[in-house]
């Protein structure tokens, strides 16, 4: 390998380093229920067309109880490298029923340093007109407050209420469920790296 080359590559591995990010987990919906559950009176099921692009999780509400969609338990643990990011998801209002209830898009997340709840969707979602509507939830300390890093560090459970409407009726629906990791701001130190490398290969070709 030639100078200017390892010079290349090294520049492009330094900047990959600094760039990268983690995986966001991704539900869709397409195949199958993707280990998703439902919790406290949600009977779910899963729907193979109609989601918002594919199929979608549909939850049935069959009890008093306040159901929750809850997160596979493969999806736990380290969830670090997602604080500042965003928990996202679709909802749709299957049946039609007045969405009169509050809890709606509530997150709970449990961790060994304890349980975390947080609703930031508006009242009156999801609306009875059948559409499928975003949500977004950030991953931050100053919507969930300082305990937030330590619950992330090792979430042993995650769950979105789904119940909208006072009574034994409303059918929700669920799809494009996102945990992301933040944007990263332009990678400044990458591109100090990638500059560094051109300007060595710069004296490589000078002194040749």
């Amino acid at each position: 390998m030639t100078k200017r080359s390892k010079l290349l590559a090294g520049a492009a591995a330094l900047a990959l380093s600094f760039s990268s990010q983690a995986a966001n987990q991704h539900y869709g919906f397409d195949a199958g229920s993707e280990g998703w559950t439902a919790v406290l009176g949600g009977d779910p099921l899963w729907i193979g067309s109609g989601g918002n692009g594919g199929g979608f999780l549909q939850i049935t509400d069959v009890s008093n109880d306040d159901f929750l969609a809850v997160l596979p338990a493969g999806a736990l643990g380290n969830w670090s490298a997602y604080l500042g990011g965003t928990l996202s998801f679709d909802g749709r209002n299957v049946n039609g029923d007045s969405p009169d209830w509050p809890t709606f898009g509530l997150v709970t997340l449990t961790g060994a340093a304890g349980t975390l709840t947080l609703d930031l969707i508006a009242a009156g979602q999801p609306p009875a007109d059948g559409q499928w509507h975003h949500y977004e939830v950030p991953l931050t300390v100053a919507a969930w407050g300082a305990t937030l890093p330590a619950v992330l560090a090792n979430v042993t459970g995650a769950s979105i209420g789904g119940e909208f409407h006072a009574g034994v009726t409303e059918v929700v629906g669920f799809d494009n469920i996102n945990i992301s990791a933040a944007v990263p701001e332009p990678t400044t130190p990458a591109l100090m790296l990638a500059g560094l490398a051109l300007l060595g290969i710069a004296g490589v070709k000078r002194r040749r």
